[in-house]
């Protein structure tokens, strides 16, 4: 794909994933992953980011990826093609910190088995450690930056062009500061299920405000992920749980009030060290 808007890039980044709990293809949950390349030297490996509670309990994971022609850098129009996987064949690392809620799938055996069984090849179009926020940039960050966050609420998603849906926010809390003592931050934006995994981005075209007054040009930072929303219970108590990624209707005694708990994009890179072989 040729270097355009980056707008027009977000809906390239991320993976619906469905997921089942047992061996039928049948999925009963959804989230959110988005593509990542870690990189370490001369190696490299292309991973899914997402929630660990997404892939919990998870007995076969469906992953719809958008198709490419050999050699080609641009996306073909359509559905794309779903992709459906036992867990166990999947390399899947888990942040180190049971208090973290970062995973990552392995793909390239996806990816492979694709091209060159399957006779198709799946568009890659990945975020990295470069698109993390730099300290001279978040010197710049506001209290109040405008946010915007690309996923598949309630398992959402145009399936005749096979995009996430893209929504607006901003932080809640200063970006700087490290929410609650953790390496986390709140955003005012729609949380639902299936959001879960979704990647919070600073994507500024035009005119932006930064700490020396207003800038022109382009600035785009991977600034976060979605792991949790806040619900208000029918006593009026306010609660941070994850977010439920489960398709079926249930009866619901807890309300989103739209204040999703983001884990910092930083930690996403130790994720590195789960990485087979490295």
């Amino acid at each position: 794909m040729s270097n355009g808007r980056i707008s027009d890039q977000l809906r390239y980044m991320t993976v619906r994933i469905l997921t089942s709990k047992n061996e039928t293809t049948n999925s009963t949950g959804a989230g959110t992953s988005f593509l990542y390349l870690f990189s370490k030297g001369d190696h490299e490996s292309l991973l899914l980011v997402t929630n660990k509670h997404v892939l919990d309990g998870a007995v076969v994971i469906g992953l719809n990826f958008h198709v490419t022609t050999d050699n080609s850098q641009t996306p073909l129009p359509g559905a794309g093609r779903l992709i459906s996987v036992r867990s166990s064949e999947l390399p899947i690392m888990r942040h180190h910190d049971t208090n973290v809620d970062l995973a990552a799938i392995g793909i390239v055996p996806i990816i492979e088995h694709a091209k060159k069984v399957d006779g198709w090849q799946p568009f890659i179009k990945c975020l990295s450690k470069e698109n993390l926020p730099s300290a001279s940039m978040m010197k710049d960050f506001s209290s109040l930056e405008d946010v915007v966050m690309v996923g598949y609420p309630t398992g959402l998603v145009d399936s005749f062009n096979n995009f996430p849906i893209v929504r607006r926010g901003i932080t809640s809390t200063p970006y700087t500061m490290d929410y609650q003592g953790k390496k986390e931050f709140l955003a005012d934006i729609p949380v639902y299920g299936g959001s879960s995994g979704s990647p919070i981005l600073v994507v500024n075209e035009g005119a932006y405000t930064t700490a020396s007054g207003i800038a022109m040009g382009t600035r785009f930072a991977l600034i976060g992920v979605l792991y949790a929303g806040h619900t208000e219970t029918v006593n009026g108590n306010i609660v941070a749980e994850p977010i439920p990624t489960n398709l079926a209707s249930v009866a619901k005694v807890t309300h989103m009030i739209n204040l999703g708990l983001c884990i910092k994009s930083a930690l996403i890179e130790d994720l590195a060290a789960q990485i087979p072989g490295w």
